[in-house]
């Protein structure tokens, strides 16, 4: 009798060591889908303010809101013409001082 609760006291310490390893693995898991969400948050931050530059740097901010979103939904329809693209890429090289992708 004593064998058997040798035993099970084993397996129960060795449930409870994996329990803690699954937790610790589980935790550390959602700390690193934590910081993805946050750097992807950050980055978009950082993408709206860039966008909200260029409209500046453009004088677009001098445009009613509807106005200049059909503008942009203009572009973005016309976009698959490249003569179009390539005008507006070196207008916008232009204004940026020709050193921006």
């Amino acid at each position: 009798m004593a064998a058997t609760n040798h035993y099970r006291d084993q397996i129960n310490r060795a449930t409870e060591r994996l329990a803690h390893l699954q937790a610790r693995e589980l935790l550390a898991n959602q700390r690193l889908q934590s910081k993805a969400r946050e750097t992807a948050r950050r980055e978009e931050a950082k993408r709206r303010k860039r966008v909200a530059d260029l409209i500046f740097l453009a004088g677009a901010n001098e445009l009613d809101d509807a106005e200049l979103l059909g503008a942009l939904l203009e572009h973005i329809t016309n976009r698959e013409n490249q003569a179009l693209r390539a005008a507006g890429r070196s207008r916008g090289i232009e204004r940026l001082g020709g050193s921006h992708k």
